[in-house]
């Protein structure tokens, strides 16, 4: 009986002692998995906005294009109906 205690005190005391380990395994694994999902969210949130920003400088330049393009058509037009050359 004394035997079957002591073999139930190591398991006991093996097990206290391995729990903290195995805790801060545990802890410290969660913890680069939470600084992973953040640096990739950071990432993602970093090319989306750059994209966005070359999307709206592309329009802008086109909008400009089209603006000078028209201002252009417009006084050719009028030339040609004063007749000035």
């Amino acid at each position: 009986m004394q035997i079957r205690t002591a073999i139930l005190a190591l398991a006991v005391a093996t097990t206290a002692a391995v729990s903290p380990l195995a805790h801060a395994s545990v802890a410290s694994d969660a913890h680069a998995f939470k600084e992973g999902v953040k640096e990739a969210g950071r990432k993602t949130g970093h090319a989306v906005a750059d994209a966005a920003r070359t999307v709206g400088h592309g329009a802008k330049a086109a909008g400009h294009a089209v603006a000078d393009t028209t201002k252009r058509g417009y006084y050719a037009t009028k030339k040609a109906v004063k007749g000035e050359d």
